[in-house]
């Protein structure tokens, strides 16, 4: 960690998590702005808190490494003045034909954002978003921030982005320390639309805004000015100063960093170039400006997180290029009023980790713990197990999940259970949640783990860390999760993100395409690369069945066809190292949702194609949600469910003459003839037609691949233990072992 003089702290960061503008993950920032004498720094995304999760966890783990590191919440929001009304004058443009023409074709235009999208001008007298820095001052602040993002998000406040505005802001306000931003910002883009009037104009309209932003904030707003080459920067930071020592605003100086390290501006400038190849150009952008930068002082900026000395180099150097002057003691002094905002203002507080579970799901005056006994021995009364063996094994669960606080978790997978086997098939049980009793009782799973001898503690144990975790079979979904939101409110019942990431394939492409490399290359080498690398890295990973995808360094490695095309593009091998894993779109989890009171109050929630998402992640790579206080509940959609409801409302049609098979009629049949509870798996004829065959039945889960059903023909497995010693056998490490053989 580097000695700096100057004390300055970064109040003004972007990471990868601004799609296209910001490069590097927020871990990245924080590591190298610690390495650079820094102790703290701020994260502010675009629009979105979606970065947080990552600021936050890493801050932690620098902090128990011995690293004293604080992580600065916050956003760079989009602002407008007054959202109803920008509203009254959109719809009035809308009236007026040739005014509407010009708006259609800007709704149509790239959503990216770009360092020059000051340089947009309104479309007749629209007002233009401008940007706003909002940071948490304490854990209120926190939830005031995310409110607000949510509510930005809203359709009352969306429009090409997420927005926020003075009413908004005072909703708000609680806790939350406010800087005016860049050359986007509300103070800046009032010289944008006054300069040609004169400085009085601008200095009235920037008096009017300060005095509002004063009223809401207090002295927890600031006048932000930065340092730069940009001619129009000095003039707007001359306005700003002006206008806020007149009116008693405090100044501070921001760095605005865009990268991780000093280096990383050139990956930087192809990630904005790819972005508006994939989303369209920006009307300003010229031919010039798609060319990459010979250096990084053609681009007039160096946006890295810096210390305060290069704060001030930075402030010393631009000055002279542009060749204007500042009073010294000023920008000193805004400089280090970073660092007293950071440790003083902003307040030491650990982000609450409590976990959000509802409370409707916990009958009115009882505890959880206390319903959950109920339900559990009203389910296990109405099944006809009041065996001490079962009154037992269900004691036993119930004394473990009270002693781990899960009662309300298996309240709430039990809600979502109950509507779904009102409306759909449901899976029988996946994985070991089917080793608890507690789990059938309650109708979560069909499968009975006292008669089939499944342990509750491969499910769970009185030491086990962190939540369970069942996954959830069924037909529909989508259904099964409108269904729910309606009941329980769509802040209640949110589908977890994806965040889809710059991969090796797309990013050859990508590149490629920006370097005018022939087509014909770019797709060659795409086409075998993977074809040639897998049985590679397969037998290096001693992998001899299954599905496996390399790697970016096994593909490097073992692909010759790639080797050989990188060798004649090294500037495509550097770019794609350097971009790999950075952000290209949101997406949704395949089946996870959150389940809980008010996630908009608890979470900044991102509204994607009209519906409501998390902004944090939970899967096999990324686990941000649970250690937040959020826990993942699986909904998995399942192709076989629907085959066998369809296929019982055939053989009711055909056999039974029901003429349109209810969902009640067609659980009557699968209770019947194919609950867990029903079926006769002594059935000998089964076995030798499904199981002995390497050419039967090939549609059966986990089954389907030939490896497999070669294996089964060989050992021809005539009961459930036999077969689930073949599912068992057949996985990547027993094969390493041969233990198939």
């Amino acid at each position: 960690m580097k000695d700096t003089d100057l004390p300055f702290v970064g109040l003004h960061a972007h990471s990868t998590f601004s799609l296209n503008d910001g490069f590097g993950y927020p871990q990245e920032h924080q590591e190298f702005a610690y390495e650079n004498g820094m102790d703290a720094l701020a994260l502010t995304d675009h629009g979105t808190c979606a970065g947080l999760s990552y600021a936050i966890l890493n801050a932690k783990k620098m902090r128990e490494e011995g690293r004293k590191f604080k992580a600065i919440l916050g956003v760079e929001a989009y602002f407008i003045a007054d959202v109803e009304e920008w509203r009254t004058i959109y719809d009035a443009i809308r009236e007026d034909k040739k005014a509407a023409r010009a708006l259609k074709k800007r709704e149509s235009a790239t959503t990216a954002e770009t360092d020059g999208s000051s340089k947009e001008t309104s479309v007749g007298e629209l007002p233009k978003y401008r940007h706003l820095i909002l940071l948490a001052q304490n854990q209120v602040g926190l939830n005031n921030i995310y409110s607000i993002v949510s509510e930005s998000h809203d359709e009352n406040h969306f429009y090409r982005r997420p927005r926020v505005d003075f009413n908004l802001l005072r909703k708000y306000s609680e806790g939350v320390i406010c800087t005016t931003a860049c050359m986007s910002g509300p103070l800046s883009g009032l010289w944008w639309k006054h300069r040609e009037e004169g400085d009085e104009a601008i200095q009235a309209a920037m008096t009017g805004y300060l005095n509002q932003f004063i009223d809401i904030f207090g002295d927890r707003f600031y006048g932000e000015i930065q340092w730069n080459s940009i001619p129009e920067q000095h003039q707007i930071n001359r306005h700003i100063i002006q206008a806020c020592l007149r009116e008693g605003v405090k100044i501070v100086s921001t760095a605005d960093s865009h990268y991780p390290r000093q280096d990383s501006w050139r990956d930087r400038e192809m990630y904005k170039r790819l972005g508006w190849l994939s989303r369209g150009t920006p009307s300003w952008i010229t031919e010039d400006d798609l060319k990459m930068p010979e250096s990084v002082d053609a681009i007039g900026y160096e946006l890295y997180p810096k210390n305060g000395q290069q704060m001030w180099e930075s402030y010393k150097k631009y000055t002279a290029d542009c060749g204007v002057e500042y009073d010294d003691d000023l920008v000193r002094d805004s400089i280090s009023l970073t660092h007293w905002i950071a440790h003083e203002q902003i307040e030491d507080f650990e982000v609450d980790t409590t976990i959000q579970l509802p409370d409707f799901v916990v009958p009115e005056g009882q505890t959880a713990d206390n319903a959950l006994t109920t339900m559990s021995i009203e389910g296990l009364k109405s099944k006809g197990l009041t065996t001490e063996e079962y009154i037992d094994r269900l004691k036993y669960e119930l004394d473990v999940i009270h002693t781990q606080g899960f009662s309300k978790y298996f309240l709430t997978m039990k809600a979502i259970a109950d509507k779904a086997n009102e409306v759909m098939a449901t899976g029988p049980a996946r994985g070991s949640a089917s080793g608890s009793l507690l789990a059938y009782v309650l109708n979560i799973t069909q499968v009975d783990p006292v008669r089939f001898g499944l342990p509750f503690e491969r499910f769970m144990t009185r030491d086990m860390k962190g939540m369970p975790d069942i996954d959830f079979d069924v037909s529909e979904p989508a259904l099964l999760k409108e269904k729910l939101a309606e009941e329980w409110g769509e802040f209640s019942v949110v589908p977890i993100s994806n965040w889809n990431t710059l991969q090796l394939k797309s990013l050859i492409k990508d590149i490629g395409k920006f370097m005018k490399i022939p087509w014909s290359e770019v797709n060659e080498v795409t086409g075998k690369m993977l074809i040639e690398a897998t049985p590679t890295a397969k037998k290096a990973n001693g992998i001899k069945a299954g599905i496996y995808v390399p790697t970016f360094d096994e593909v490097m490695a073992y692909s010759p066809t790639l080797k050989a095309f990188l060798s004649k593009y090294p500037d495509v091998a550097t770019h794609a190292t350097a971009l790999n894993g950075n952000i290209r779109a949101l997406a949704k989890h395949a089946g996870g949702v959150l389940v809980a009171d008010d996630l908009n109050k608890h979470m900044p929630l991102i509204k994607s194609k009209g519906t409501w998402q998390t902004p944090w992640c939970e899967g096999m790579n990324v686990r941000h949600l649970e250690p937040l206080g959020f826990i993942k509940f699986d909904i998995l959609g399942l192709s076989t469910l629907t085959m066998i409801q369809q296929a019982i409302v055939h053989i009711l049609k055909r056999h039974h003459d029901v003429e349109n098979p209810t969902i009640e009629d067609i659980k009557t049949y699968y209770d019947k003839n194919l609950h867990p509870d029903s079926i006769n798996f002594d059935d000998q004829t089964v076995w030798d037609n499904v199981f002995h065959s390497v050419n039967s039945a090939p549609g059966i889960f986990q089954f389907m691949e030939d490896g497999m059903r070669g294996f089964c023909e060989q050992a021809k497995p005539n009961n459930l233990t036999e077969l689930s010693a073949v599912t068992s056998l057949f996985r990547p490490g027993p094969l390493m072992m041969k233990t198939d053989q």
